[in-house]
C-alpha cells in the first residue's frame, strides 16, 4: 500500500487518509483495538512557580474504538510505504502494534498529519501550527531510507518495501509501547541569562501572549484585543537592546492586563526600578494630592506629620516619579493604580535597615524637606489589636482587618445585641468569610460568590469555562438581623472584595465610602525567560448574579472620599457617614422591576 504524498496537491492528504481508514478492516479477522488521541486538559493555568493553586492540568484519552475485520482469506502481510506527507491514522499504528502490517519510511515518518493542531498567526503571513494532541501508539518503522531528491530516481524504498512482502515470516507487531506517563513540569525560567538571547525574547513573547490569552479570564475587559498583539510583543521584545531593556518591556506588556494581581520579579532590573526600602508612612490620594494619611513607624519618620503633602522624593517631583511607574504598572481600576504607584513612588533602592530618604513636603506652613529612614520592611502589626468596640448609638464596630477566625463566635455574641454593625473593610481580611457567613444570612441566600476558571483541552480546541458557584456556609449559630454598613475603598482588593460579595448576598450591607480595587480571583504564576516571574489572577470571579466585579469593584451606595481638612483634624470621614446613615430611617424596599446590575458575559 502506497501512501507517500510528497509532491500530491495538499487536499489528496484527506481524501487518501478516509480510503486507507475504510479498507483497514480488509487486512484482519476478528476484532482491533484502536487507542484514541490524547492530549491535556487545563483548568485554569497551573502556577509554574509551585504555588499551591486550585488551577490543575490533566490528561485525557479519547475512548478506545474497535473495528471489526472481514472473514475471509486475508493477505499474510500488508506493508505500507510512507513518508513525511502520509497520514498516519490510529487504525495503521494500531493494526502495525497486533502484528498486522509492516511500516517502510521513506524518510522520517510522524503522525503530525492526523493530531489535531491549531494555527496561530505570527503576524508578516507567518502562521504557526501548533500541536494539540497526540497518538497514544507511537509511530515507528520498519524500515527506513532515505528520501529521494529526485522523485524520478531509483525508488529503493519501494524496492525494499516489495522485498519485505515476499517475505513468508509473518509481522511480529511491533515492540515499542505506547506513550510514556506524562510528568508535568515548569517551564524553563532561563534565569542564568537576564538578556537573553533573540531566540529566548522571541520565546518569552510567545509564552506571555500565550497564557494570557488561554488563561488570562478577563481578556473580555482589556483595553486592548489581546488576540492581535502577538506580532507586536515579537517586535518589542526583540528590539530590546540591554537586560533591563528587555525587562521593562515585559513589564510595559503585563499593564494591558489592567490586573491588580499581576506583579513582576525575579530580574535585577526590577529591584533597581522598583526599590527594596519603603516608606514608613502611608500615602493615599487625597483631593487630588498624595498625602501622608498613616505614620507607620514613628521612629523612622520623625519630621512628618499626617496630612503633609509630598510634592518631592529625593529631589524628583512626585508627579513624575508616579508617571514613570505608571508605565510599567497598572491595576485594576484609576483609583487603584494611582495607590499602588503612590506607595512605589515613595520608596528608594535598596539598602540597609534605615537608608536615608529626603521628602519635599507642604502643610500648613509652607514648604520644608524632611530627612526620613526607609526600611525594607513597614507593616501595620505594631498596632493595638481591637477587633471590636462598641460605639455610641448601640452600634457595633468590627474592623475585619483585625478579626481573627477564632475571634468570630465572641464578636458577633458582642454584637448580637446592638442594634447595627459597622464592618470596616478598608483593609485585607484575615479568612473570616466563612466563619462569619453563618452569623449574617438573613437573605437565607445560597450563594454569595460565582467563579469561572478557564477551560482550555487541547485536541478538541475547548477554549470554555467552568463554572463553580460559591455556596453560603451553613452553622447553627444565632443569625444577626441588625442594619449593618461596610466601610470600603480602593484599598480592599481580593480576599477583601470576597468577603464584600458575602456581606451583599447574605445581609444585603450597605457600602460606604469609595470603589474597591476590582481585583478578585485566586492567583497563578507564569515564568520568562530572564529569570522574570508574573503573577495574574486565574479565575473570574463575580457577584452571585453574575454581573461584573473585576475593574469595577464593589460600588458604594453612599460615596464618600475623606478631605484633607478632615485628615489633619484626625477625622474618619467615611465612618461618620456610615453613622449619620444609621440615624436615617431605612427606606422601603423597591418593589420589584429590572435587576439593578444586569448579568455580563464575556
Amino acid at each position: 500500500m502506497d501512501l507517500r504524498l510528497r509532491g500530491f496537491a495538499p487536499e489528496a492528504v484527506w481524501s487518501v487518509s478516509s480510503a486507507v481508514d475504510q479498507i483497514v478492516p480488509l487486512f484482519f479477522e476478528g476484532e482491533l483495538a484502536v487507542p484514541g488521541l490524547r492530549s491535556t486538559i487545563h483548568g485554569g493555568y497551573k502556577a509554574q512557580n509551585g504555588m499551591d493553586t486550585p488551577y490543575t492540568t490533566l490528561f485525557t484519552q479519547d475512548a478506545s474504538s474497535v473495528v471489526k475485520g472481514y472473514l475471509g482469506k486475508k493477505p499474510a502481510r500488508v506493508v505500507f510505504l510512507l513518508d513525511d506527507h502520509s497520514p498516519v491514522s490510529p487504525k495503521l499504528l494500531a493494526l502495525r502494534a497486533a502484528g498486522r502490517a509492516l511500516f517502510v519510511g521513506e524518510g522520517p515518518v510522524t503522525d503530525a498529519l492526523t493530531v489535531d493542531t491549531q494555527d496561530v498567526p505570527l503576524g508578516e503571513k507567518l502562521t504557526a501550527i501548533v500541536r494539540t494532541s497526540e497518538t497514544v501508539l507511537p509511530v515507528g518503522l520498519d524500515e527506513e531510507l532515505p528520501a529521494r531528491v529526485d522523485l524520478k530516481a531509483p525508488d529503493a524504498a519501494f524496492a525494499r518495501a516489495l522485498a519485505l512482502s515476499r517475505q513468508k515470516s509473518k509481522p511480529k507487531g511491533t515492540t515499542a509501547s505506547v506513550q510514556p506517563e506524562v510528568l508535568w513540569r515548569p517551564d524553563n525560567t532561563y534565569k542564568e541569562t537576564p538578556y537573553p538571547s533573540r531566540e529566548l525574547r522571541l520565546l518569552a513573547a510567545v509564552r506571555l501572549w500565550n497564557v494570557v490569552q488561554l488563561f488570562f479570564p478577563y481578556t473580555h475587559l482589556m483595553d486592548v484585543d489581546w488576540s492581535q498583539q502577538l506580532p507586536l510583543l515579537l517586535k518589542r521584545f526583540e528590539a530590546a537592546r540591554d537586560a533591563k531593556e528587555y525587562a521593562l518591556e515585559v513589564a510595559k506588556a503585563s499593564t494591558d492586563l489592567r490586573d491588580g494581581h499581576v506583579s513582576i520579579s525575579g530580574h535585577p532590573a526590577y529591584q533597581e526600578f522598583w526599590g527594596g526600602s519603603w516608606a514608613p508612612f502611608d500615602g493615599r490620594d487625597i483631593e487630588g494630592k498624595v498625602v501622608v494619611a498613616e505614620i507607620l513607624d514613628a521612629e523612622l519618620a520623625q519630621g512628618l506629620s499626617v496630612g503633609d503633602i509630598i510634592e518631592k522624593v529625593d529631589g524628583e517631583p512626585l508627579e513624575d516619579r508616579l508617571r514613570r511607574f505608571a508605565s510599567f504598572k497598572q491595576n485594576s481600576t484609576e483609583a487603584s493604580t494611582r495607590l499602588l504607584n503612590i506607595n512605589m513612588a515613595l520608596a528608594g533602592p535598596q539598602g540597609p535597615q534605615g537608608a536615608e530618604a529626603t521628602f519635599t513636603v507642604r502643610n500648613e506652613k509652607g514648604v520644608r524637606e524632611v530627612k526620613v529612614k526607609r526600611a525594607s520592611h513597614v507593616s501595620r502589626e505594631g498596632r493595638a489589636h481591637e477587633p471590636f468596640k462598641l460605639l455610641e448609638g448601640d452600634i457595633s464596630y468590627v474592623n475585619l482587618a483585625q478579626l481573627e477566625p477564632g475571634e468570630v463566635a465572641e464578636v458577633m455574641k458582642k454584637a448580637q445585641g446592638t442594634r447595627a454593625i459597622v464592618f470596616d473593610l478598608r483593609g485585607y481580611p484575615r479568612g473570616t468569610t466563612s466563619v462569619l457567613a453563618p452569623y449574617l444570612n438573613v437573605k437565607g441566600a445560597k450563594t454569595e460568590a460565582r467563579f469561572e476558571v478557564p477551560l482550555v483541552a487541547g485536541s478538541a480546541l475547548v477554549n470554555g469555562r467552568a463554572v463553580l458557584m460559591q455556596d453560603v456556609p451553613t452553622a447553627d449559630v444565632p443569625v444577626y438581623r441588625g442594619r449593618t454598613v461596610t466601610l470600603i475603598d480602593a484599598g480592599a482588593m481580593s480576599a477583601a472584595e470576597t468577603m464584600g460579595l458575602m456581606l451583599e448576598a447574605t445581609c444585603g450591607t450597605t457600602f460606604v465610602g469609595s470603589p474597591t480595587a476590582g481585583v478578585d480571583g485566586n492567583m497563578t504564576y507564569t515564568s520568562l525567560p530572564g529569570g522574570i516571574w508574573m503573577s495574574f489572577t486565574g479565575m473570574d470571579t463575580r457577584h452571585a448574579d453574575g454581573s461584573q466585579l473585576q475593574r469595577k469593584g464593589l460600588t458604594p451606595h453612599v460615596a464618600v472620599h475623606p478631605t484633607l481638612a478632615g485628615l489633619r483634624a484626625g477625622r474618619d470621614e467615611v465612618l461618620e457617614r456610615a453613622l449619620q446613615l444609621l440615624e436615617e430611617p431605612v427606606k422601603p424596599a423597591a418593589t420589584a422591576g429590572p435587576a439593578t446590575r444586569p448579568a455580563q458575559r464575556p
